[in-house]
């Protein structure tokens, strides 16, 4: 079955329902987007969308089952892009998201965390964060359960393994727990988390909605070690945008949100649903795909979005607040030489622009959506991943 007749086929959510001259009415519309003869956006806000051109969107790591990710990938799949006139492209992860994304070469991209937006801000990155999925931290560090590492000051003359570039929320754990950072050799490493049971280091960073899983699969015994737990707060799914390109295109910057987290809504619908998302990115993702790995970094992953949502506020919602832990902590590690202006370093008319409180408004102005009562046992948009 094509996307576009799944579309037709499948129930969804009820969203509240945004008109043109923003009143609204309580409205539902099928999970997966409008039946034939209805439209998501008026004409005026089509126009505008138009205008802005082809959005090239990087993923913050592949195209599988990670928050902004997957989600992209089935909003794209189910044509919510196109009925909002809005023509996107995604694509996994390049070498500098943020880099990109300030060249105008992409239009917006996702990155780990806040941190990784204030650090590229700080370098001279004219990018903006415009949303974050995650009010917590997602990176941890990882070691070998095998009674070796009992503390985390066990650490102190042995070798940890980093991503790309050593995240702060790890220094500031280290610290917290008492580590003296120096004496740890800190080495820059590749994605693969079997070198951490191989012996190659002796703790690593991972995501918590990703490595943990896929070792123990593997039979592996892991032990975590989540900045949480030594009180870092931290981010993580934050969306960036081109500063400029944004504010003269804002309504296309919402609708591009407002398809993501309608895709969001619809994954965790169902298990049908999470599993033709998964099929989809599969379809599109190079050849050694894991399914049950991608599946469950997409379950974890929501079970901490929606977990911790920010008070009064739907997915994605970001603050000057939930974003300055990460910048004090950049400042105090040395990563960044001098402050960032936090608040400057979001701008959040686009995210606040598409919710009614925690309510995703659905369609876009101007749009329409056929009146139906929502089948019995629909979930909410906050409702607990599918199982």
């Amino acid at each position: 079955m094509s996307p576009r007749r799944l579309r037709a086929a499948l129930a969804g959510a009820t969203l509240l329902l945004a008109t043109a001259c923003g009143s609204s009415g309580t409205g539902e519309s099928t999970g997966s987007g409008p039946v034939k003869g209805t439209a998501l956006i008026g004409a005026e806000r089509c126009a505008q969308n138009k205008k802005s051109g082809p959005i090239v969107y990087l993923t913050s790591y592949d195209l599988g089952g990670g928050m902004s990710v997957l989600n992209a990938v089935v909003a794209d799949a189910l044509g919510y892009f196109k009925d909002l006139c809005l023509d996107v492209t995604v694509r996994p992860k390049a070498e500098n998201n943020a880099q990109l994304v300030s060249a105008g070469t992409a239009k917006i991209a996702g990155l780990g965390s806040a941190g990784d937006a204030l650090t590229a801000i700080a370098n001279g990155a004219a990018v903006v964060g415009v949303a974050t999925y995650g009010n917590v931290g997602q990176i941890e560090l990882m070691t070998v359960d095998d009674g070796k590492i009992k503390t985390l000051k066990d650490l102190e003359g042995k070798t940890l393994g980093y991503k790309v570039a050593m995240p702060g929320q790890l220094t500031s754990m280290l610290r917290n727990a008492g580590v003296d950072v120096a004496k740890v050799k800190k080495v820059s490493v590749g994605f693969d988390p079997t070198i951490l049971p191989q012996g190659k280091v002796d703790a690593l960073q991972g995501y918590k909605d990703n490595e943990p899983g896929l070792l123990r699969s593997r039979g592996y015994k892991i032990k975590e070690w989540s900045p949480t737990d030594f009180g870092v707060k931290g981010t993580f799914g934050t969306q960036i945008a081109n500063r400029a390109w944004a504010e003269k295109n804002p309504t296309a910057v919402e609708d591009f949100l407002r398809a993501t987290l309608k895709a969001f809504s619809w994954l965790n619908e169902s298990k049908a649903n999470l599993g033709q998302g998964i099929a989809w990115s599969q379809q599109r993702s190079q050849a050694g795909y894991n399914v049950e790995n991608e599946t469950r970094r997409w379950r974890t992953g929501s079970e901490i979005v929606l977990g911790d949502l920010i008070d009064g506020h739907g997915v994605a919602y970001q603050t000057p607040a939930q974003w300055q832990p990460e910048a004090d902590a950049l400042l105090a590690n040395g990563t960044i030489k001098k402050p960032v202006d936090v608040a400057r370093a979001q701008d959040n008319r686009y995210i606040e622009a598409i919710h009614r409180g925690s309510e995703l408004l659905w369609p876009a102005p101007g749009g329409t959506a056929p009146a139906a009562t929502a089948p019995a046992g629909t979930a909410s948009p906050a409702a607990s991943p599918a199982k």
